[in-house]
């Protein structure tokens, strides 16, 4: 057998590191090199072979923090517009961000596999690789503030018939299974790196791959029973046997500059253009509801009197229902608390509920660990939130909905739990104006997680932007009436849903499975050395 240097492992590695991470980054927009999740691991999990448990979390933080960066670089133009950091703080500050929510989880992930790994090819691997990064991205998406981006599931939301094991398993039913073709590519190749001669193929796991390859079948065979279920008429399929009336939701928005929104100067100008385009665009039609983004107004209705009630006079007018985002100030004995915001207001004028936003963005909307002043806005708008404490399903004569506040679509269990308290169907108000000076990335990667919580609860979502992209995903997946435009109107029809799916009863009692043969799995590896240790 042939020794390498240290140094030249030392690039090999680095080679593979930066190899799998740049694979990573290709599976998700605006690459969509969806193929590439299903290798994405296997060069990474070549380095990890013969690793020790330490060296092997250094290497999966690394990678984390590579494939972190490359996935979510459009941070580095938002971070230097809207806070007071520069390059290279920017970049500190995203990489940051990626190590303290996400990178630890990773590298035990990735110690875990090395471990496994030393065992040789087993269950242990081929299902408790799989299992540990599944728990990765389960702890990271839920542990403290939770980071839920980039999951390697999500890359695979234009693929229908695969996606739709979601309301089973979660989106992490298809993460296991990317991560177990990884493992099974990373196996071929240290195979037929050891056989060169044809015993090579006696040698492959076989039993990975029948595991793989039924799994998909089984999935692709669900999938098609699932999308052939939906679009069967409503007499013939079993998810619903009364069609409850769809309403014509209506999502407006009208781009306003951040500077101005949150000036007290232009706060009427603003209403008026949100008011003129919706009334422009809705001409000719009469829809229940209307939504607008979040922030679509920068005032307190508490605190605007005339502008509060100009609002109901324009619901009166045209004779729909409204739900606004925009921020909210409550005022106790123990001073006053700010909230992120959405207000319904009904068809007479009336405001009917509030919601207030219950996961908030780390430094952007609260600081974490209560960090002085490490972020400052360069614009005039609240930036300490306080978390709502309920969760608010809003009552509509159509059809009942839950809404969730920007980055709260990236979160299946809020989407769960809205579902199971009564919506119908589901909105997501957003303010991705804040990434206007990374193009349409962020905007498309936000998007592309919406689309696991509507297949997830079999809910239509309906998602309104102030700069990116609105439009309805139906129970499926199905992406409709979607529109780029950051001014104008986008109305669609939307069925109330009924059906309670697996996912929506049970949650995510997949990826708690995933963590506890992972740490059964872990248990085996650690203390086999010991048990040898002690009896020698």
């Amino acid at each position: 057998m042939t020794t390498i240097s240290p140094g030249r492992r030392i690039i090999k590695d680095g080679f593979l590191l930066v190899l799998s991470a740049c694979l990573y980054t290709l599976a998700y927009p605006p690459y969509e090199w969806s193929a590439a999740a299903w290798v994405a691991l296997a060069p990474l999990l070549l380095v990890l072979r013969g690793k020790t448990w330490g060296s092997a979390f250094v290497i999966g933080f690394l990678f984390c923090l590579l494939c972190g960066n490359g996935v979510t670089y459009w941070l580095y133009p938002s971070v230097s517009a809207y806070f007071s950091f520069a390059f290279p703080i920017n970049i500190l500050g995203t990489s940051m961000m990626w190590a303290i929510f996400a990178c630890p989880y990773m590298g035990l992930a990735a110690s875990l596999s090395a471990l496994l790994m030393r065992r040789g090819p087993s269950v242990w691997c081929w299902v408790g690789i799989p299992a540990a990064w599944v728990s990765s991205e389960f702890a990271r998406s839920n542990l403290f503030s939770g980071f839920a981006w980039a999951e390697l599931g999500h890359t695979h939301y234009l693929h229908l018939t695969l996606i739709q094991i979601a309301d089973i398993t979660g989106v992490y039913g298809l993460s296991f299974l990317m991560v177990l073709s990884s493992y099974i590519v990373a196996e071929v190749l240290v195979t037929w790196r050891r056989h060169p001669d044809r015993r090579w193929r006696l040698a492959l796991p076989w039993p990975a791959m029948g595991l793989l390859a039924a799994s998909i079948t089984l999935v692709l065979l669900y999938g098609t029973l699932r999308l052939h279920q939906y679009r069967l008429p409503p007499s013939e399929s079993s998810a619903s046997t009364v069609t409850p009336e769809p309403l014509t939701v209506a999502l407006a928005t009208s781009h306003t500059p951040s500077a101005r929104r949150w000036q007290r100067v232009h706060y009427a100008r603003n209403l008026l253009n949100y008011m003129g385009v919706t009334r422009q665009g809705i001409a000719g039609r009469q829809p229940d509801l209307i939504v607008w983004p979040e922030f679509a107004v920068g005032f307190y209705l508490e605190q605007e009197p005339a502008l509060r009630a100009q609002l109901g006079r324009f619901a009166r007018r045209v004779n729909a229902s409204l739900l606004l985002g925009a921020p909210r100030m409550a005022t106790s004995e123990t001073g006053s608390q700010y909230y992120n915001a959405a207000y319904l207001i009904s068809g007479n004028g009336n405001l009917l509920d509030i919601y207030d936003k219950i996961r908030l963005i780390p430094f952007a909307e609260f600081r974490p660990f209560s960090l002085p002043a490490l972020v400052a806005h360069r614009h005039e708008r609240p930036s300490l939130f306080t978390p709502g404490e309920r969760l608010t399903v809003f009552d509509s004569p159509k059809g009942d909905f839950g809404v969730m506040i920007c980055y709260e679509a990236t979160y299946p269990h809020l989407a769960r739990r809205l579902v199971r308290r009564g919506a119908q169907f589901l909105v997501n108000i957003s303010s991705d104006v804040w990434f206007e000076k990374s193009g349409a990335t962020a905007a498309q990667q936000h998007f592309s997680m919406t689309v696991f919580r509507a297949v997830e609860t079999k809910r239509t979502l309906a998602r309104v932007s102030t700069s990116g992209l609105s439009g309805f995903v139906d129970p499926t997946g199905r992406v409709y009436h979607l529109s780029t435009a950051d001014t104008g109107v986008t109305i669609g029809e939307v069925v109330p849903g009924r059906e309670m799916t697996f996912y929506t009863r049970y949650g995510d009692w997949f990826a708690w499975t995933c963590t506890g043969f992972a740490l059964v799995a872990m248990i085996g590896p650690v203390q086999r050395p010991v048990r040898a240790r002690s009896r020698s």
